[in-house]
């Protein structure tokens, strides 16, 4: 029965939706809880990018000393996932079996959706001369690179590190050419 309910929102002939979009739907579907495994099946090939700005911006706004230390290595694990060619995120089933109640995530959602759409304006396809597997290869192998570099205990090292991550996954997002330079 909950595979009924969850058919929708997985859209096949749309998999380049918006976050935005897809955080709505999730909002509108009538489940009783959002896991992390339904995110990134929804999100489909463009499920690396939330997780990699998740896990980059601790590092860019809240220096914490330390905070790399428990964002560096999930931020490792999913840009390695994008260098190996992955089509969507993978998640130990610990992790990925996570849930949270539906009114709680639509509160966040409420929250969130303005500044996600205000990003979204700024970001949209121009100037994209990569072809998809090269394009997430060049991604993933810089958000590798400077991912290990946050990880590592540079003291007020982590900024830019963090900054150039969550730029490049922007970039790939939409595939913005000129977001990428």
């Amino acid at each position: 029965m909950r595979a009924l309910a969850l058919q929708p929102l997985i859209d096949e002939k749309a998999p380049n939706r918006k976050l935005s979009v897809v955080l709505r739907d999730l909002q509108n579907s009538e489940v009783a809880s959002v896991s992390l495994n339904l995110l990134i099946t929804s999100l489909g090939n463009r499920s690396f990018v939330p997780l990699l700005i998740n896990f980059a911006l601790p590092n860019l706004f809240f220096f914490v000393p330390g905070s790399s230390v428990i964002t560096g290595p999930p931020l490792i694990f999913v840009a390695a996932q994008l260098v190996l060619g992955r089509p969507a995120v993978w998640l130990p089933a610990f992790l990925g079996e996570r849930t949270i109640e539906h009114q709680v995530f639509s509160k966040i959602i409420t929250r969130a959706i303005p500044c996600i759409e205000r990003v979204e304006r700024l970001v949209h396809p121009r100037y994209w001369i990569l072809s998809h597997r090269v394009a997430e290869l060049t991604v993933g192998v810089a958000c590798l690179v400077m991912s290990v570099v946050m990880f590592l205990p540079i003291p007020f090292g982590n900024t830019l590190p963090a900054l150039s991550v969550i730029v490049i996954a922007l970039s790939l997002s939409e595939r913005d050419g000129l977001w990428l330079l």
